[in-house]
């Protein structure tokens, strides 16, 4: 999953600097919509850090570590859902203008159960997987790129 978060902060990176040349011509794109809506970093960089070194292997074990360091599950398959809505609520009050898309993430992604069908159970890839469809549905106009 680590691999997956680096290509996709490649991908955007990359995207984004692709995005800035084209500002004068917004032409038709075929690029994924995720590079499309700046979401801000919703980790905390402790944990991340934490979670990135070493890198940990398979698929879902840094956004289990990551969810684990920062109390958002009970135990390896249970959502601590009021820690997560309370992470979202502040970092909802960090980024302004987010408050619709942090709604639907907690509606989507807190108050039921996702299941994003990775090859491995992992309530965590789960919930952040969801948050991040979730926000970039709901994306602000002013975070939005494309």
């Amino acid at each position: 999953m680590f691999k997956y978060f680096i290509y996709c902060v490649f991908i955007v990176s990359t995207c984004h600097a692709d995005l800035l040349s084209q500002k004068e011509n917004k032409g038709a794109t075929l690029k994924p919509l995720s590079v499309c809506c700046d979401i801000p970093e919703l980790g905390d960089p402790k944990f991340l850090a934490k979670c990135s070194n070493p890198k940990l292997p398979g698929p879902c074990n840094d956004v289990q570590c990551v969810f684990e360091e920062s109390g958002f599950l009970t135990d390896r398959n249970t959502l601590n859902k009021e820690a997560y809505k309370a992470h979202l609520r502040k970092w909802e009050e960090d980024n302004k203008g987010w408050t619709v898309a942090v709604d639907k993430a907690i509606a989507d992604c807190v108050d039921n159960e996702p299941r994003q069908h990775l090859d491995v159970p992992c309530k965590a890839y789960d919930v952040f997987t969801c948050t991040g469809i979730a926000m970039l549905k709901k994306c602000p106009e002013a975070a939005w790129k494309c």
